[in-house]
């Protein structure tokens, strides 16, 4: 026994957790045969290469051993407790399993191990199986599907049914329980059977893989050969001599004869009688199966030495036990069920076996050689067969005996040919020994010497010679017998009956068994649809086989029309015109039929004799033509196979004119009759059109003159003295004329005849009727498709085009004028779509239909301009008519047959036209100059009008809806058909769309590049997007995923099976994007989403029933769930749909997230699912994935619980996490995946926190990530991007910011800080780099988008993705790089080399905006991470560095403005918004460091970079963004202010000069100072009154609000006050005092509901420039009190009292905080002079100043309810404003002359301040009732009302409170009363 690998069969902990999950050898082999060219799955490589997989498969026949003491105590070990602990939670029954084990491996006696692999499987796999319960799966559907005709000809569900029977293959499990042991172990033997087939088919795949010239490329091809030799070296190593090859037909022998007898005993297993018959069906199904597989591995095995002969050791095995078992002949099976379903397999492998076995060309060639070198006798037991006498005679009896079997008359042919073969060459060898003996019997009896030897003697002599012998005289040896000789005579070559043996056996094989049509059964119905994997080789394989038979029998066989249909059908198989377009060029090279015209003798006795017979034989010439046309690899004509014989054909066959007799015998010396024509012969093309074909003709010396072809268009002529070979002596003769001509003019002659005559009378014509008519289209149709470039080069192309010109031209040179062989055709389509037919005309005419489709077809690329203008007008569609035509001979003619070939090349022109439209968009529009330098040859499509394209388009859509809805009620003939016909109208669909919505973000399609396509995209949204009801369109869609959970998963794939998975994964991807489609088109939910949220559970099963089917699945359910929940409604339940059992199992698949093979695209695909599942309101099945258990879970019993197996597996939340625990090693798409459903979880669901709280690992994993990643280096930005990491590396870290960011609030919220912390160390990287400008290469954007516009019309614009499909980061995300290929790769400058073109400049800029988007995501995250810590880490120092660095890095980036202007100005407002948070943070904890304070001068450089002007930047769309810069520009000046009571300038100016440094940063921070006066304050308040005239919608209050706290927050900046000459010069040239009263002259006009606003917010502006004296004396100068007393306001403050508590009570701030102060700063700047007007003006408010004498009254209050008996802030301050004015208004009073005023002129200010104080020194004195009558005002207040007091001493209540005592006591104060005391 192997040693068994980790990679085939891990530890069970790690089985049973969900860890590694099993690779079964049916997902092996599913695996293998999905492989494509850049495929380098590790998982699969390493569990193939392993030691036990190797010797499994190299043992395939017989992969278990039986059980052996050692395979038990392996057993033993694997088990026990060490490697596997009991469970305790109901994951798994490990005594359960090992019970299964025991009984499985005594069932089937196979070891202990293999049958715990597989009961292990078995338990893997259970979910799947039962989200599949109860769905019929087959195999037969598929065979019957699939190969359509012979014996399988089975209807679907009869075959289901015969096949499978029911749904698990071994019966229905019903009505027992799922887990019992009776169901449980009937699925170990299904498991076990289904192991042992797949084990064969895999080791059929590898070995095939090796054994030819790989299928794959790249990195595919080589570990899958290096496999395949590994496992035929594993097997070879057996061999007891390493000299010794391994009898390997022996073995496939042995196995063969073991498994037919095992069909005749049975099973043996179960004996549950209801079960028995299922079981012991599945049994010899498994048997059969087996059996087909060997025989296909014996095949391989032998085609792996086709240089040498086999051996009788080899080759008698099999021939003993065709013997015994009659070449399957008529295979006998013991179950009716059966019997006949595997015939065909069985008996073509036989027949091929048989035949390769012989080796006939190897054979013929070894026996010239024997006869060439005189071999006498050979080594008996290594001598090849041929050359065995006993094994000859023992295949010559088993042969003769099996001459009557067809599954053995190929072999019997070639058997025939080489007992011919032996015998004429023994024959000659006696002949030439007898003239040997009479030369030396002459020379013996000879006396005389003779100068010359006679005739004889030298005609032997030259034969001796030539075959190399010495000559014989005087040598013994002459006189033994050779080995050829001696095995004639061993050989009876006469019948019982007297007869000539081989002459019997070739009589039999040929007449009796009709050998060549079992040969074209096996090539059609055998070789081509079961074998078409590996690219078609395996089937192509198999024709070269019977193609060499063609070729040893051609000699000796007469030229016949078997024969002839034989080779054709042994070139082309039964594949189809259009499969045999879609082959690569690779393909084409393995064709058997690739060397068939540089084989001499097939191509003389094959190709030369049908050649010669044209015209008079048409049809095998045509045939011939077209099946080598299509094997060309070039484009230039000369390398076409059939262009040089077809432009210059040298004969010409036809039978003569009755009564003719213008001829003469010559060359009658010769054995063959020669004609040699007397005049010219007319003959005609076609019918007689009504006009005589003689009458042009009338004498010889007319003819002599005519060209081979004459102008008239029915005749042909030959020209006089032609000569020619009668080839029939039959009256008329039928003569071969040797004349050259060009067969392509002449077979464009007979197609203008057939398009202007009804073809269906001329069948009596041999030369013209609709079969060739159809044979010549399509030949040429071959050849067109022949010249089709494969590449999009520039050059290719046009050696293409070139080829197909040449081809049209030469099929239009001899027809008239002003017609060519395109129009031809059209009419003749034209006039067929027309004709009335007759039921048995049906077939015939729908050939040439279909011909002319595939016409069309192949002249699309080529002549675009001629299809669409025809199409326009043509009678298919009827565009402009009553009705198509294409509608009527689908219904009266397809339908009536069941066959749809006319449908399938209508879909895939109508394909073919979308392609058109898509790629030649770009060269229709742009002039022939630009589009290529060789002139106008490249200009494909020009011309075409685009309302003709959309009306073709438009037509044929709807057509195809039409057929798409009503296909399921169709009679087919072929299944596959109806699949292969709804796959492509899927993707064509999705195409449309696709092309139509995929690009550019313009909601009007028909504006878009790719506008042709808009009436078809629109009507695809009517009807699959439709609002109604009605599921005419959606049934068709249920249907195919109904059909797909039946797929079959069988062993024998064929051409069915690869439609049957086609429609329904082009279904699934034709309705995601149906979903996503209405969500983009913003649209309520449709019918169709409906009813695929119905139709849940079937979803479900089909990501089971087939693995292609999984990623298109998923993908599905994620577009259901996200456009769900795009609308306002409460989506649909997914959980509720799918049912809770169902979701249960389906939920179990979804976790192996594509495993065991590591399906990077599949998992990532799940993990985005379910993101949107716990993200986007599906709260049920979001906490289902969560936990593990249904939200009713928790109140079920455990019984119940238990029946769900709901915790089989760890949830799928703890697996992400502890797969991201190893982040570093996942790859970046599966990281990227399960970080954001991680991060959306704990966003959405809190509690998830908690999980991740509990891990012991994960944070740490994911901080230290970030932590490892190298600072992204300053020339990022300019470096050409080579690696994904520079995209990767970002947005992983984006989400680990996101999931760090919630972890940090959850810990806040648990008052942990510790976390907090922790994390900073580790977020030195996002520190560095997450605020760094994105990496956006402008000019690389910019010149591409330039030179596209100039070169081909469109901008980048136009390929900018829409959101309709999920883009992933790299080369193809941002810009559809496919659809520009497709558009632009005519052109040479598209792809250049050295990466020098378009396409390389737009992969750089898909990068480049990848990199930009992963560094865009990082900063938002890093910038919600930042603000979540800047809350419990704003106290420490060194964090606060870190805020001040991030808001001085936001502030930095944004005057770096390269990126497109809608991402800089997202980004921008976004970084602002970061800047202005953290420095709000920093204030509030009154941050002291020396970075929070630099921060000043980065924010002004920011504000005027960006726009210094305020009223252009309030004019512009991102006016938010400067208004956010302004608030972050005051913010950044509160470090510099002086706090009221701190030291005064002077000292702190002395403090700070201490250093130099701080001197100049002092000068720095005066000069930013003045300049944001300058410009923001004087010019920005002008600005915004002007603005607010003009137009008021653009300005704010808060805006002036703004502007004016950053006017006192500036004046407060140390020793700025001093720059006097900047102060009056700034805000005198911007006339800003004027502005300002200005304001507040009309803001009554602008009041809101009665507020005036703006003349408060002016009034408080003229009070902060107030409070610089050199301002103030300048705004006295400027007669600012007079201004502001003429204003309406003031007018009505005037007429009479506000207070606080009177509306409008803005009114009472104009006065308290704008009037008065403005006053006390006049009088205080401005000094005596001006005390008398301001005296006079406190006077003019006598209402005002009479309320404020009784501010403080007590009697006035009259009810609780009362306002005007508390007390505010503002009235205190009002009171302690007026004491001040008064107070210095008194003091100049009595200084009179002493203060240069006149006492008299200052008035006497009419407010009572006895009385305030009096009122003020009571209230002070009874504190509690001060207490009661404090009431906020504000907001502010508010705030101040619930805070502490500052001071603990003075005995108040609050903040408020300490305020106001505050306030009073400095009124005591002025006033001259105690109020220190207080």
């Amino acid at each position: 026994m192997a040693p068994i690998g980790e990679a085939y069969f891990p530890p069970l902990d790690r089985c049973f957790s969900g860890e590694h999950q099993l690779l079964s050898w049916k997902n092996t082999y599913v695996a293998l045969s999905q492989l494509n060219a850049e495929a380098d799955n590790e998982p699969l490589r390493r569990h193939l290469a392993d030691p036990q997989t190797i010797h499994l498969l190299a043992h395939s026949s017989s992969p278990y051993a039986a059980p052996t003491s050692q395979s038990k105590s392996t057993f033993d070990t694997k088990t026990s407790s060490v490697h596997v602990l009991p469970s305790g939670n109901r994951r798994y029954d490990i005594g359960q399993i090992k019970e299964d084990t025991l009984w499985l491996s005594k069932e089937t006696n196979i070891d202990e191990v293999s049958a715990l692999r597989i009961a292990v499987l078995e338990w893997q796999t259970r979910p799947a199986v039962q989200l599949l319960r109860g769905s019929p799966i087959g195999e037969s559907a598929i065979l019957a599907n699939g190969i359509g005709g012979s014996q399988l000809q089975a209807s679907f569900s009869g075959a289901a049914s015969s096949l499978f029977g029911k749904s698990s293959g071994l019966g229905a499990n019903a009505p027992a329980s799922f887990n019992d042991a009776g169901p449980r172990r009937r699925r170990l033997l299904e498991t076990y059977l289904s192991e042992r087939r797949y084990i064969l088919k895999t080791s059929e795949f590898v070995e095939f893989a090796a054994s030819c010239e790989a299928h794959f490329t790249n990195r595919a091809s080589g570990w899958l050969e290096k496999v395949g030799n590994a496992v035929i070296s594993a097997w070879k190593g057996d061999a007891p001599a390493r000299s010794i090859s391994r009898n390997f037909v022996a073995d496939a022998v042995e196995a063969l004869r073991s498994r037919i007898d095992s069909l005749q005993k049975g099973s043996g297993w179960l004996s549950d009688e209801s079960q028995e018959e299922e079981i012991e069906i599945a049994w010899a199904r498994n048997q059969i199966l087996e059996m087909i597989h060997i025989m296909q591995i014996l095949l391989i095995r032998l085609d792996l030495s086709p240089t040498k002969l086999m051996t009788p050791d080899f080759i008698l095995p099999w021939y003993r036990l065709m013997n015994e078992c009659g070449f399957f002949d008529s295979l006998q099976l013991p179950h009716p069920r059966l019997q006949g379903i595997y015939d065909l397999p069985l008996q073509s492998l036989t027949a091929l076996i048989s035949l390769s076995i012989l080796n006939i060309s190897l054979a013929l060639e070894m026996l010239d050689q024997s006869f060439a070198a005189g071999v006498s006798k050979g080594p008996e037991g290594s001598s090849p067969y041929i050359l065995n006498s006993a094994a000859i005679n023992e295949i010559n009896d088993i042969v003769s005996g099996a001459a009557s079997f067809k599954t053995s008359s190929p072999s019997v042919l070639a058997w025939s040919i080489i007992l011919q073969k032996l015998r004429e060459l023994a024959l000659t060898a006696r002949e030439l020994k007898e003239v040997r003996q009479s030369l030396r019997a002459t020379d013996k009896y000879n006396t005389a010497d003779s100068s010359d030897t006679d005739l004889a003697e030298r005609s032997s002599a030259r034969i001796i010679t030539t075959s190399g012998r010495r000559s014989s005289t005087g040598s013994d040896s002459s006189q033994q017998s050779t080995l050829l000789e001696e095995i004639y005579d061993s050989i009876s070559f006469t019948t019982p009956d007297g007869g000539d043996q081989a002459n019997f056996l070739a009589t039999s094989a040929v007449d009796e068994c009709k050998v060549f049509e079992v040969i074209i059964n096996i090539a059609v119905e055998f070789c081509t649809p079961f074998g078409f994997e590996h690219g078609g080789k395996p089937g192509k394989r198999m024709r070269s086989m019977l193609l060499d038979l063609v070729r040893a029998c051609v000699s000796c066989v007469a030229y016949q029309p078997t024969l002839i249909m034989a080779t054709l059908a042994l070139l082309t198989g039964s594949e189809r015109y259009w499969e045999t377009v879609d082959r690569s060029a690779e393909a084409k090279r393995s064709e058997p039929g690739a060397n068939f015209m540089k084989d001499v003798v097939l191509k003389f006795l094959i190709w030369k004799p049908a050649l010669g017979r044209f015209p008079y034989e048409t049809s095998p010439f045509l045939q011939l033509c077209r099946a080598v046309t299509f094997l060309n690899e070039g484009k230039d004509l000369g390398e076409l196979p059939v262009w040089n014989e077809l432009e210059a054909l040298d004969s010409f066959t036809c039978r003569l004119p009755a009564h003719f007799d213008a001829y003469e015998p010559v060359r009658t010396q010769e054995e063959e009759d020669f004609l040699q024509l007397t005049r010219s012969l007319t003959l005609a093309v076609g019918p007689d059109l009504g006009r005589s074909t003689t009458q042009y003709f009338e004498n010889d010396q007319m003819s002599s003159a005519i060209t081979s072809f004459a102008q008239h268009p029915n005749v042909f002529v030959l020209p006089s003295d032609t000569q020619g070979r009668i080839i029939s002596n039959g009256k008329p003769f039928v003569v071969m004329w040797h004349h050259t001509y060009s067969a392509l003019t002449y077979m464009g002659r007979i197609l203008q005849c057939a398009s202007k005559v009804d073809l269906s009378a001329s069948e009596s014509n041999p030369t013209f009727s609709v079969e060739i008519v159809g044979e010549i289209i399509g030949l040429i149709t071959a050849m067109l498709s022949s010249a089709a470039s494969s590449s999009p080069s520039e050059q290719s192309s046009a050696s293409s085009a070139e080829s197909a010109e040449s081809i049209l031209e030469g099929t239009s040179d001899g027809l008239d004028r002003n017609q060519d062989i395109i129009s031809v055709v059209f009419e003749i389509f034209e006039k067929e779509l027309y004709k009335r037919r007759k039921t048995s005309e049906d077939l015939e005419s729908i050939d040439l239909l279909i011909q002319c489709i595939q016409f069309t077809f192949a002249l699309l690329p080529f002549k675009p301009d001629r299809v669409w203008p025809f199409l326009g007008r043509s009678g298919l569609l009827g565009i402009g008519k009553d009705e198509g035509r294409l509608t009527a001979v689908i219904a009266t003619q397809e339908m009536l047959l069941g066959r749809y070939d006319f449908l399938l090349g209508c879909i895939r022109l109508f394909e073919s036209l979308i392609e058109d439209t898509v790629t030649h968009i770009v060269s229709r529009n742009v002039p022939t100059k630009v589009v290529t330098r060789f002139g106008d040859s490249m200009s494909l499509g020009a011309g075409v009008s685009r309302v003709a394209m959309e009306k073709v388009l438009e037509n044929l859509t709807r057509t195809m809806i039409e057929v798409f809805e009503s296909t399921m009620n169709w009679k087919f003939l072929e299944q596959s058909e109806r699949m292969e016909i709804n796959s492509r109208l899927c993707s064509i669909f999705n195409k449309i769309l696709g092309y139509s919505f995929d690009t550019n973000d313009n909601p009007e399609i028909s504006q878009k590049l790719t506008r042709p396509l808009a009436p078809a995209a629109e009507y695809l949204i009517s009807v699959f997007l439709s609002k109604s009801k009605a599921d005419v369109t959606v049934l068709p869609l249920l249907h195919t995923f109904g059909e797909g959970i039946a797929t079959p998963g069988t062993t024998i794939p064929t051409r069915g099976l690869r439609y049957w998975t086609s429609q329904v994964r082009e279904a699934l991807k034709l309705t995601s994007t149906l979903i996503r489609l209405n969500r983009l088109l913003l649209q309520p939910p449709s019918h169709l989403e409906d009813q695929m949220f119905n139709s849940a559970s079937i979803l479900a099963k089909l990501y089971t029933a087939h693995e292609s089917y999984r990623l298109p699945a998923v993908e599905l359910f994620d577009a259901l769930v996200r456009s769900a929940a795009a609308t306002s409604q409460q989506p649909p339940s997914l959980l509720g749909h799918l049912g809770q059992e169902d979701a249960s199992h389906f939920l179990e698949v979804l976790s192996m997230r594509g495993q065991p093979l590591n399906d990077d695209a599949l998992s990532s695909a799940i993990w985005r699912l379910l993101s949107a599942v716990v993200s986007k309101r599906q709260q049920w099945f979001a906490i289902f994935v969560l936990t593990g258990n249904t939200p009713r879970g928790s109140f079920k019993d455990k019984t119940n619980s238990a029946a769900l197996n709901s915790g089989r597996s760890e949830p799928v939340l703890n697996i992400a996490l502890d797969n991201l625990c190893n982040i570093e090693k996942v790859e970046p798409r599966k990281a990227l995946s399960m970080l954001e459903f991680v991060a959306l979880a704990a966003d959405f669901w809190p509690w998830v926190l908690t999980t991740i709280a509990q891990h012991p690992h994960f944070m740490k994993a994911i901080s230290e990530f970030g932590a490892h990643i190298g600072s992204m280096s300053a020339t990022t930005r300019s470096k050409a991007y080579k690696t994904s990491s520079d995209y990767n590396n970002p947005q992983i870290l984006s989400f680990v910011a996101d999931v760090l960011t919630m972890y940090s609030n959850y810990k806040q919220q648990m008052n942990d800080h510790k976390f907090h912390k922790w994390i900073v160390p580790h977020l030195t990287y996002l520190i560095k780099n997450a605020i760094s400008p994105p990496s956006y290469s402008a000019s690389l954007h910019a010149n591409l988008n330039r030179n596209l516009k100039s070169k081909f019309g469109f901008s980048l614009e136009d390929l900018k993705k829409t959101s309709l499909n999920r883009t992933e980061l790299g080369d193809t995300f941002f810009y559809d790089l496919e659809l520009a290929n497709k558009m632009l790769a005519y052109d040479p400058a598209w792809v250049v080399k050295k990466d020098k073109g378009f396409a390389e400049e737009v992969k750089r800029a898909n990068f480049d905006m990848s990199v930009v988007e992963a560094q865009v995501n990082l900063f938002h995250s890093w910038k919600s991470l930042l603000v979540e810590l800047s809350g419990p880490l704003a106290t420490e120092p060194k964090f606060q560095k870190i805020m001040a660095v991030a808001v001085k890095d936001c502030l930095k980036a944004n005057t770096e403005n390269q990126l497109p202007e809608v991402i800089f100005e997202r980004l921008a407002q976004s970084r602002a918004d970061l800047a202005f948070t953290l420095l709000q943070r920093l204030l509030e904890v009154k941050s002291t460091e020396v970075e929070v304070k630099a921060i000043l001068p980065v924010a002004w450089d920011t504000l005027r970079n960006h726009d210094p002007n305020l009223f252009s930047a309030l004019s512009r769309e991102d006016a938010d963004y400067y208004r956010m810069l302004l608030k972050i520009l005051y913010l950044a000046l509160q470090p510099h202010s002086l706090d009221a009571g701190s030291a005064s300038p002077e000292d702190l100016n002395a403090s700070t000069a201490k250093s130099e440094t701080a001197r100049t940063q002092l000068r720095s921070n005066v000069q930013v100072g003045l300049e944001i006066l300058s410009t923001i304050v004087a010019q920005g308040f002008r600005s915004l009154t002007v603005i607010l005239h003009d137009s008021p919608t653009l300005v704010h209050p808060s805006d002036f609000s703004l502007i004016t706290a950053v006017l006192r927050s500036v004046l407060h900046i140390p020793r700025l006050s001093r720059n006097t000459a900047h102060l009056i010069s700034a805000f005198s040239d911007s006339q800003t005092g004027r502005y300002a009263s200005t304001l507040l002259s009309w803001a009554d006009q602008l009041a809101t509901n009665g507020d005036p606003m703006y003349g408060e917010l002016s009034i408080l502006f003229l009070v902060e420039m107030s409070s610089v004296p050199a301002l103030a004396e300048s705004l006295a100068v400027e007669g600012v009190i007079s201004q502001i007393l003429s204003t309406n306001l003031i007018r009505m403050l005037q007429s009479r009292a506000f207070g606080p508590f009177d509306q409008p009570a803005r009114m009472y701030g104009i006065w308290s905080r704008g009037v008065l102060p403005l006053l006390l700063n006049l009088l205080h700047a401005v000094g005596p002079p001006i005390a008398p007007e301001v005296s006079a003006a406190l006077n003019q408010f006598p209402n005002q100043l009479a309320r404020a004498s009784n501010t403080f009254t007590s009697s006035l209050r009259t009810s609780a309810k009362d306002p005007k008996g508390y007390i505010t802030l503002g009235m205190v301050s009002e009171a302690l404003t007026l004491s001040l004015t008064v107070n210095v208004l008194q003091t100049f009073r009595e200084a009179g002359a002493s203060a240069a005023v006149i006492p008299s002129e200052i008035e006497e200010v009419r407010w009572d301040r006895g009385q305030v104080k009096e009122e003020v020194e009571a209230l002070l004195q009874r504190r509690g009732a001060l207490s009661e009558k404090i009431v906020p005002f504000d907001e502010k207040e508010e705030r101040w009302s619930k805070q502490k007091p500052v001071s603990g001493a003075g005995g108040n209540e609050s903040r408020l409170e300490e305020r106001v005592v505050e306030e009073m006591q400095g009124i005591l104060g002025i006033l001259g009363g105690n109020g220190g005391e207080y």
